[in-house]
């Protein structure tokens, strides 16, 4: 069996074969780089979303409190609550 090094036309078809290859892999990895970008731009703003609804429920429960007439609960109180009823469950 002859190697690429005995038989230059053989050795070019490799190179060849071999910089497709490469260019398809670069190719692979800049989608996969603008996907990253466009997950992580995605994330940013479900972060963000997700605090200002932590947020809004936070002041809905205040009015709803000052409404019937309850004492605000101290910080940490709905957090203490919310983790106390999931080792209920």
């Amino acid at each position: 069996m002859e190697s690429p090094a005995e038989n230059p036309s053989k050795a070019a078809e490799y190179l060849k074969e071999l910089n497709k290859i490469i260019e398809t892999q670069q190719e692979l990895l800049e989608k996969q780089k603008r996907r990253i970008e466009e997950l992580e731009q995605q994330v940013a703003k479900l972060y963000h979303e997700n605090a200002c609804l932590q947020d809004e429920h936070h002041r809905h429960l205040a009015t709803c409190r000052i409404q019937q007439g309850v004492p605000p609960a101290p910080p940490g109180m709905l957090s203490a609550i919310q983790e106390n009823a999931r080792h209920e469950k």
